[in-house]
């Protein structure tokens, strides 16, 4: 099966704050930095990219000051020298993270016509499904897994008091990865600055493309609390020690070397 050409843009430049609020670790530990059966959960969001042939480029979004954490999250991935990897820093907003990694994207010559969007806590994402997303976005420009909507739905306002029953039929839940034309992506990225949006199909479609759906996966879960990852609060704890350590070793290290120049040009 032929598999058009693609670069990946993983986001993992979110604040974390509904997962961390159930830790009670002192300092912040972003979920895509933890581990499930052995990998951390940006290196499972990710891999099943690395598994198609058609996988260009991947630009990573990172929390500023956790690019360091991301490159070693992505464990052999990084090391992976045929397909080129940034790690940046993200924006105030997902839109604007995203923003950040297509412009940088923009700036590579690398032959490619469409570019992928998946969350970096989405970690059971599988090949199966980027492709049948891939190929519908191939045929159409742009596509998204989706499922349908089968409990029922009620809108309430700010007491909780209900006050609408929206039909359901045609309502769907979507997911990642979203795969558009990297062009008209960039594009409605652009018209979008300053905008907030859901999602990246949102921007897509406000900026005047159609986009379509295919079945999404049951599976295709996105981390969003504690209670998705067992131990992790054992884990973040001894994750945030070893992270303190690493860092004041690398200060320290630092700080010699810097002894060192300023001792050799006195000299």
């Amino acid at each position: 099966m032929h598999i058009p050409p693609f670069a990946l843009v993983l986001t993992a430049a979110g604040s974390s704050t509904r997962f961390s609020s159930g830790l009670q670790v002192g300092a912040q530990v972003k979920k895509e930095f933890l581990s499930i059966d052995g990998h951390t959960v940006l290196y499972r969001s990710a891999e099943p990219f690395f598994e198609l042939p058609g996988l260009c480029a991947v630009v990573v979004t990172c929390k500023a000051g956790c690019e360091d954490e991301a490159v070693v999250a992505m464990e052999d991935l990084a090391d992976v020298g045929s397909i080129p990897m940034l790690f940046i820093p993200g924006g105030e907003t997902r839109q604007e993270s995203v923003h950040l990694a297509l412009e940088k994207l923009a700036q590579l010559n690398i032959g490619f016509d469409l570019v992928a969007v998946h969350d970096g806590a989405r970690p059971f994402v599988t090949p199966d499904l980027i492709i049948r997303t891939l190929a519908m976005a191939f045929t159409h420009g742009a596509a998204v897994p989706a499922l349908t909507v089968t409990d029922s739905i009620r809108r309430i306002d700010a007491s909780g008091k209900i006050i609408e029953v929206p039909d359901r039929k045609g309502l769907v839940r979507v997911q990642t990865p979203q795969i558009f034309s990297f062009a008209r992506l960039l594009e409605a990225h652009r018209l979008a600055a300053g905008k907030s949006a859901t999602d990246d199909a949102q921007i897509y479609i406000d900026a005047g493309y159609d986009c379509y759906v295919i079945e999404g996966d049951e599976n295709n879960t996105k981390i969003t609390f504690s209670s998705d990852i067992k131990d992790a609060a054992e884990q973040a704890s001894t994750y945030a020690a070893q992270r303190a350590r690493g860092r004041e070793d690398r200060t320290h290290s630092e700080m010699f070397r810097r002894f060192v120049n300023t001792a050799e040009i006195r000299t």
